[in-house]
């Protein structure tokens, strides 16, 4: 499911989903590529947008897995999970 053009921005991606976040892909015309979720799958969770083609792949796969990081609700943390 994890496709995406940049081996940097792939990484990250796939650095999230093994954290327990979910990918949501986008429609075929818009500008973000796809849509991660943290695992509180409630009001209070976070998400982060997956750009397509960011002016610097390697400065938002950094953005990603900093942003993974500092979710309270990844599992490998003992965040909450429902």
């Amino acid at each position: 499911m994890n496709d995406h053009k940049n081996k940097h921005i792939q990484a990250a991606v796939d650095y999230a989903l093994s954290r327990g976040w979910r990918l949501v892909l986008a429609g075929g015309h818009a500008h973000v590529w796809g849509t991660l979720y943290c695992p509180a799958r409630r009001r209070g969770g976070h998400h982060i947008p997956v750009f397509c083609t960011p002016r610097v792949p390697e400065y938002h796969a950094r953005f990603i897995r900093r942003k993974v990081d500092a979710c309270q609700h990844s599992e490998d943390k003992g965040g909450t999970t429902p």
